[in-house]
C-alpha cells in the first residue's frame, strides 16, 4: 500500500514540476523556429525541453507515441495567442512522437 501512495506522490510532483516551467506560447515560438532550422538561442532551451518532457506511457510503462503526440499538441494548442494558426499541427507532425 505504501508503494501505491508513494507512486501517486511522485506522479504529482512530476506534474507540478512540469507545469511550473511550461509556457505554451514560448514553447510554440521556439519549436516553430526549430522546425525552420533555427536554434533560438539559450532562451529556447527550457521551452523546447518543456515540449519534449511531455511523454505519455501506456500499458506496462511502455512509451505511447500516439498519446504523447496528443498531449504535446494539446499543450501547444493551449497558447491563446496562436489562434487558428497551423503551427501547432506542423510542429507536432514532425516532433510529436519523438522520444
Amino acid at each position: 500500500m505504501r508503494i501505491i501512495h508513494f507512486s501517486f506522490f511522485l506522479m504529482a510532483i512530476v506534474c507540478v514540476a512540469r507545469a511550473a516551467h511550461a509556457n505554451s506560447c514560448d514553447t510554440l515560438l521556439c519549436m516553430a523556429g526549430k522546425l525552420q532550422g533555427q536554434g533560438g538561442g539559450s532562451e529556447c532551451n527550457q521551452p523546447v525541453a518543456d515540449y519534449f518532457n511531455i511523454v505519455e506511457y501506456g500499458k506496462h510503462w511502455r512509451f505511447n507515441p500516439g498519446a504523447t503526440a496528443a498531449a504535446r499538441l494539446n499543450f501547444l494548442n493551449s497558447c491563446q495567442a496562436a489562434g487558428d494558426s497551423a503551427w501547432p499541427g506542423k510542429i507536432n507532425a514532425v516532433f510529436g512522437t519523438v522520444r
